[in-house]
């Protein structure tokens, strides 16, 4: 309804199909149950949805027909015969064939359809509508035998079939034991509108009974009323008579008004006494009396009160008893081994719909009697599923389906939306219907349909009561069955030692900054909406396109910090600025693989607008210099105020000014597509979910935790790791998931081992006698490979190689459905031996020896070759080398594969003692952890006290909001403290490694103490050395009392805090400190907590002499996360920010009275600036 409203018809035929094989039948005869419980009914009138389905039907119809591809046959052997070409033995065929097994349909009638073609007349359901919808089933590959009465069951099992399904129709009337029942001019109601459908009274020579002029009807059913509208259609006068009172009628009432207003009598209310016959026995007319009531017993028999004296007679030449249907089941013999119930249907288990001769199922009108058709659809997808459980060797029994959950609005609910103004009173939008002249003279269809405007303005009357309006829009957007939308909610109560929260965060909502247009502007879009295009598995498989038009874009614009770093963000989401690098590396990368195909795509110019590069974690650096040095991105620092667009062309402009490129006048640039770089947020859910387990947040939502124990909540027990805590990356969420494990072990260690549970693989196959059977997977892995090279041409080339039985290429081979698909091949093709051409072995492979030790193979018959890092990667610019190469590694595994032999796991003992290299912060918690979950530890530490680096610490970065009042002394004598007081931890001081042997679990260690040299056997090496701070010649450092590193700035402020570090001062606070960043090595890689700590000890300057002036002299100022904090609060206390890049350093020199002095050029003044400076801080 939802996608009627918006017009979109194909999407909903889609849906109805999804189910309903039978749509445009559907639309015209069904029941409408559905209607019935629509909420809009408690308002005025429910929306008429049976009329909605076939006005997309007819909208399809109208359409030339599409070829049906036939379905696949994956089961050959397990053929199923079905008996009966009505809607469930079609349905169940459909489903059975789709599934991959072969079905044949025996119909008995010369057309196939059921009581559908056969007993609904045209002006209700025209012949086109049943044979398209029949048709469309058939030509899944389903073979039709018509004229093909089945007379011996068991024949069917001896031709080959597996399975046979009774599903025949009601096509046997019910002619009603009272006098005169066989004289000439009594008809069948089945009989009769057969006939009606087959023209055999257009046909004089047929052998239809002939009609009189004047026909009673008896009954008063949907039937009974369709014969006598056929019959005033035929030119007769017709009567219909009935036992149930007008009310009672079983009749929809529709239907019996339009049979009154097509010239029917209708007399309600009377029983059947004796049709009355001339004296040559043809029907002359009926005696009938009045029933002032009826009833029927425990067992079915019925019981009439009749009018005393109310005996008349109706004259007619024709009678045609309408009194109910039945299947015909005469063509099962007494002893076919198939139960029939003294109803005259077959017996089954209701759950399964098998009947009781193994093999056979039953279901339609052949199990529960005369149905609805959609009552029957719903019997042959069941039926279906059946069956194919018998065939695959399955429990016959369904899992059990969850009630789903229906809305249903109360009265008050519809008043107060009302009175919201949200919905009004509107009556159903009319069906257009021929008049009753145009209709009575000829079989032409009563109901016209709905046109276009009349089913949008029906489907608007929709109240959208549901959340989701079924759609299912997303279900064929994935296209891997991973949406359910049956699945309902559960709860289940676990009794648990520990919580570990990794909820994760949300995306700043881009809408919500309207200055950047998302929403208004089709060509905006966030960076995850990007980050989707770029991926292979999403919308556009891998290719940028502009939303507006679908052209790829030639100027992308990366504007940073959305959502971050502003008024209502006092923080960084430490992650923009390198995934802004890797989509423009992409983008740029994706455009110069379709100049191969499309000429002219590869020029794209991507620019970065920023404020300050965040590359600080591992190999960030490189990263963010390869993409501005090799792919020339342009990064410009600047933060954008506005977006425009272009109306002629959706393109945006930018107004910008770049005085740190040397571009200090404003300019307008016009890029094909923006990217917001959205920030990090945590959701509502996941801060209810806080809330509700009682653990403190902050104002933003983020768990708060201690800089001592930053994995642990303000809730013993609870522990959290990843984005919930801080914004951060994934390598640092990857190390905070195993340090959040590890707290949580240590807590649980008494438990440990209560609850685990040994994985179960198949017996391994013995493939010694066996000849060599390799298959092979080379992977796409997205464009990271697919992009660079011919994946399809490298596994056509391994299917020619010695003892290839089997190639292909795959999108993503790691990914579990393909992981499921190689154990499946592997089985199926009896392999024995898998080759991967993928990535690193480091990665995957432990997966896919996994993946076919579970297909019963020894794990060591796996080889992997790397055609990604020794490849794709460093060949990215030569495609033909890139196959080339691939082909050669791929051959060489194969090569190897076919040599490898079975290796056997042996078990071998543990040794369960850690060794921890390195006594810092690191080590000691390290060591305290291994050892709280009952490990001993062995710590060594080459100086004689414990404590690294801590040691050199007087204080901790913190702000004025958050300040930390426990000093690095104090928490590291508490560490120490623990130390020396666990049984479990011997540390060793004064002691360095001088060698190590053995392999995992079993490692045996030379350790020089002192003078001894001791031997340590243990099981695990944790390395936790640290690191030292750089001191190089840069800057003059050395020449100058006056030139510092930061660690000995830090050591020189302590003096002259209280209590910092036991000296007095000797001299007063300088008046101006200069501070120099990316010394030395920082230069090629960011070291993390250079920035952090200079505006550490520039804001304990602040504090002990608030009119300092203190210069930072940076190229980036790197306060990821939370740091950002820091940053503020120093430009709030007036500490100056000058940039600078590597082509233009700051200048250092020292005057004749050992002062220093600092020049650097100011970008935004574009002058050199001569900073005189007491202290110069490194």
């Amino acid at each position: 309804i939802a996608l009627i409203r918006e017009g979109r018809w194909e999407d909903a035929h889609r849906v109805i199909k999804m189910d309903n094989p039978f749509p445009g039948i559907c639309g015209r005869i069904c029941n409408h149950r559905c209607e019935t419980v629509c909420n809009r009914g408690k308002l005025d009138e429910p929306v008429n949805i049976r009329a909605l389905k076939r006005f997309i039907t007819d909208k399809i119809y109208e359409q030339p027909r599409e070829e049906i591809t036939a379905a696949e046959i994956l089961h050959p052997d397990d053929r199923i015969a079905i008996i009966g070409a009505g809607p469930c033995g079609l349905t169940a065929a459909q489903d059975l064939i789709q599934s991959g097994f072969p079905v044949t349909v025996f119909e008995a009638m010369p057309v196939a359809g059921g009581m559908l073609r056969l007993g609904v007349p045209e002006y209700r359901l025209p012949t086109e509508i049943i044979e398209r919808e029949v048709q469309d089933i058939i030509d899944l590959g389903v073979d039709l035998k018509l004229n093909h009465r089945i007379d011996d069951l068991d024949e069917l099992f001896t031709q080959g079939f597996k399975s046979v399904l009774i599903a025949v129709g009601a096509h046997e009337g019910i002619r009603l034991p009272i006098p005169g029942a066989n004289l000439n001019g009594v008809i069948i109601n089945t009989r009769f509108l057969r006939d009606v459908r087959l023209g055999k009274y257009e046909d004089e020579a047929s052998d239809a009974p002939p009609l009189g002029d004047r026909i009673l009807i008896l009954g008063g059913g949907n039937v009974a009323i369709d014969c006598a509208r056929t019959a005033v259609r035929l030119g007769k006068e017709v009567h219909l008579a009935c036992l149930e009172s007008r009310p009672d009628m079983p009749a929809h009432d529709w239907e019996i008004q339009a049979a009154q207003d097509e010239g029917v009598n209708v007399y309600p209310s009377q029983s059947f006494e004796r049709i009355l016959g001339t004296d040559n026995d043809q029907v002359r007319g009926m005696e009938l009396m009045e029933v002032s009531s009826f009833s029927f017993d425990d067992s079915g028999g019925l019981h009439v009160e009749k009018v005393p004296g109310s005996n008349h007679e109706i004259m007619c030449d024709t009678v045609i008893f309408s009194v109910g249907q039945r299947a015909g089941l005469a063509f099962i013999p007494d002893d076919a081994g198939i139960g029939i119930t003294n109803k005259q249907t077959i017996a089954i288990n209701p759950n399964t719909l098998a009947a009781t001769k193994e093999g056979v199922f039953a279901a339609g009108d052949s199990v529960s009697g005369t149905a609805f058709v959609i009552e029957s659809v719903e019997s042959g997808h069941k039926v279906a599923s059946s069956i194919m459980r018998y065939l695959m060797g399955e429990d016959l029994e369904p899992a059990p389906t969850p009630e789903l959950p229906v809305v249903e609005l109360s009265e008050q609910e519809l008043q107060e939306r009302v009175a919201r103004g949200e919905i009004s009173y509107q009556a159903r939008v009319p069906l257009p219907e021929l008049t009753i002249e145009d209709r009575i003279s000829c079989f032409a269809e009563v109901e016209v349909g709905y046109d276009e405007e009349s089913a949008r303005a029906e489907a608007a009357r929709c109240l959208a009561c549901g959340i989701c309006s079924e759609c299912m829009s997303c279900v064929f957007a994935c296209g891997k069955d991973a949406i359910h939308h049956d699945m309902v909610g559960s709860e289940r109560n676990l009794n648990v030692g520990a919580i570990i929260l990794a909820p994760g965060y949300q995306t700043y909502q881009a809408e919500l900054s309207q200055e950047y247009g998302f929403g208004r502007f089709p060509n905006v879009v966030t960076s995850m909406q990007y980050e989707r295009m770029l991926s292979a598995s999403g919308p556009t498989d891998g290719h940028v396109r502009r939303p507006s038009d679908e052209t790829s874009p030639k100027r992308v614009a990366f504007l940073q910090c959305v959502g971050s770093r502003d008024q209502n963000h006092d923080y960084c989401s430490a992650v923009c600025c390198m995934y802004a690098a890797k989509e423009a590396i992409m983008t740029i990368e994706h455009a110069r693989a379709e100049e191969r195909t499309h000429p002219g795509s590869g020029d794209v110019h991507c620019q970065v607008f920023f404020i300050d590069s965040r590359a600080y974690s591992k190999g960030y650096e490189e990263y963010y210099r390869r993409a501005e040095k090799k792919y020339g991105v342009v990064y410009t620092r600047c933060r954008i105020s506005e977006v425009k667009q272009n109306p002629e062309n959706k393109n945006l402009i930018l107004r910008y000014s770049s005085p740190y490129e040397n571009q200090a006048v404003p300019q307008e640039d016009e890029f094909d597509m923006v990217v917001l770089s959205v920030g990090m947020e945590i959701s509502d859910s996941v801060q209810d979910l806080g809330r509700q387990l009682g653990i403190e947040l902050d104002k933003y939502g983020f768990c708060h935790t201690t800089l001592f124990d930053p994995l642990q909540t303000s809730r013993d027990g609870l522990y959290v790791a990843g984005p919930f805590r801080e914004p951060k990356d994934i390598p640092e969420s990857v190390m905070e998931g195993s340090g959040a494990a590890a707290k949580a072990a240590q807590l649980l260690s008494p438990a440990r081992h209560s609850l685990t549970a040994v994985r179960e693989y198949p017996a391994e196959r013995n493939v010694a006698d066996e000849e060599t059977r390799i298959g092979v997977f080379v992977c796409h892995c997205g464009t990271n490979i697919g992009g660079y090279l011919d994946v399809p041409q490298v596994a056509e080339y391994a299917k020619s190689l010695p003892h290839v039985v089997y190639a292909e290429d795959n999108l993503y081979t790691c990914s579990q459905d393909t992981v499921a698909h190689i154990i499946e091949k592997t089985k199926e093709l009896n392999l024995n031996r898998v080759v991967v051409s993928s990535c690193t072995p480091i990665t995957h492979e432990p997966l896919f020896q996994d993946a076919i030790r579970q297909a019963g193979l020894n794990p060591h018959l796996f080889e992997m070759a790397n055609i990604r890092n020794q490849c794709s990667w460093v060949h990215s610019s030569d495609w033909d080398t890139a196959t080339t190469k691939a082909k050669t590694l791929t051959r060489m595994a194969i090569a190897k594969a076919d040599k490898l032999d079975p290796l056997e796991i042996y078990e071998v003992p543990v040794i369960h003692e850690a060794l921890v290299i390195g006594g810092g912060a690191a080590g000691m918690n390290a060591a305290l952890n291994l050892a709280g979950q009952g490990f001993p530890v062995h710590l060594i530490e080459r100086k004689p006290e414990l404590g690294g680096n801590l040691n050199k610490l007087h204080y901790f970065s913190s702000t004025k909001d958050d300040p930390i009042l426990t000093s690095p002394k104090e928490y590291l004598h508490d560490l120490i403290r623990q130390i020396d007081k666990h049984p479990l931890i011997t540390p060793h001081l004064n002691a360095e490694l001088l060698e190590t042997d053995g392999f995992k679990g079993n490692f045996s260690s030379t350790v020089q103490k002192d003078d001894e040299v001791i031997t340590i056997k243990h099981g695990v090496i944790i390395i936790a050395t640290g690191g030292v701070e750089y001191k190089g010649e840069e800057y003059e450092y050395g020449k100058s009392e006056h030139i510092k590193t930061q660690q000995e700035f830090e050591g020189y402020l302590a003096k002259y805090i209280p209590g910092g570090n036991g000296k007095e001062p000797t001299q007063p606070l300088p008046d101006r400190v200069t501070m120099i960043q990316c010394v030395g090595p920082s230069e090629k890689y960011c070291s993390r907590i250079c920035c952090t700590t200079a505006l550490k000890n520039a804001l304990k300057l602040k504090e002990l002499k608030p009119e300092i002036d203190i210069t930072i002299l940076n190229r980036d100022i790197r306060t990821y996360g939370f740091k950002e904090r820091l940053y503020t609060e120093a430009r709030e206390l007036g500490v100056r920010f000058i940039h600078f890049e590597f082509d233009r350093k700051p200048e250092v020199s020292l005057n004749g009275d050992q002062s220093v002095s600092v020049k650097i050029l100011e970008p935004i003044l574009q002058r050199v600036v001569d900073l005189p400076t007491d202290l110069l801080i490194l």
